[in-house]
C-alpha cells in the first residue's frame, strides 16, 4: 500500500486555519457602498462592541459594481471570504445580469413601438442597439447593502498577523 506524503501537510494546514479563531458578530447599523466614505458603523460581538468607519466606492455605470470596506477603530479585522479580496465586500453579479435581460426586453419593446411611426425615415430595427446601449449606460452595476443583523467574521489583528507572517530567515 502506498503512503500519501501530503496527509501530514494537509493536517498542519487545517490545524493552522483553526488557530485563527473568527468571532461571529452582527452589524448594528446600515452599511452600503453608496454611503459617504467615513460614515460610522458599529458591530456587536460576544466579546464586546466594535466601531469604525466605512470606505466605500459606489456602483458606476453598467460594468462597475460597488464595494465596501469596514475599517475598525479597535485592533480587529474582517475575515476575508477569499484570500485575495483584501477585506472588500463586493456586490454580486445579479444586478448586472438582470439589467442585461431587462435591457434586451426594453430594446425589443422600443423597436415594436417605433414600427408603426417610423415609415420611410429609418428602419425600426436600428432602435434595438440604440436603446440597449442607452439602457446599459444609464444603469449601475449594483451596490452593496448590509442591513442591521448581517453576520460578519471578525479576527483579532495581532492574532492574524502573528499566524500569517512567516518567520524571517537570515540570508547569510
Amino acid at each position: 500500500m502506498k503512503k500519501i506524503p501530503h496527509i501530514p501537510l494537509l493536517f498542519l494546514a487545517f490545524a493552522a486555519s483553526l488557530s485563527l479563531r473568527a468571532e461571529t458578530c452582527k452589524l448594528q447599523t446600515y452599511a452600503s457602498s453608496w454611503m459617504a466614505t467615513g460614515t460610522p458603523f458599529s458591530v456587536k460581538c460576544p466579546s464586546g462592541d466594535y466601531s469604525g468607519h466605512l470606505v466605500s466606492t459606489p456602483a458606476r455605470r453598467f460594468f462597475r459594481r460597488g464595494h465596501l470596506m469596514l475599517v475598525f477603530d479597535q485592533p480587529v479585522v474582517l475575515r476575508p471570504k477569499k484570500e485575495g479580496d483584501e477585506g472588500k465586500i463586493v456586490a454580486g453579479r445579479t444586478r448586472q445580469i438582470t439589467n442585461m435581460l431587462v435591457g434586451g426586453g426594453v430594446s425589443v419593446g422600443s423597436k415594436d413601438l417605433v414600427d408603426g411611426i417610423s415609415g420611410a425615415v429609418f428602419k425600426s430595427g436600428y432602435m434595438i442597439p440604440i436603446t440597449g446601449v442607452a439602457f446599459a449606460f444609464f444603469t449601475t452595476g449594483g451596490d452593496v447593502l448590509l442591513k442591521p443583523g448581517y453576520e460578519l467574521q471578525i479576527i483579532s489583528r495581532e492574532e492574524r498577523s502573528s499566524k500569517s507572517v512567516p518567520a524571517s530567515t537570515n540570508g547569510n
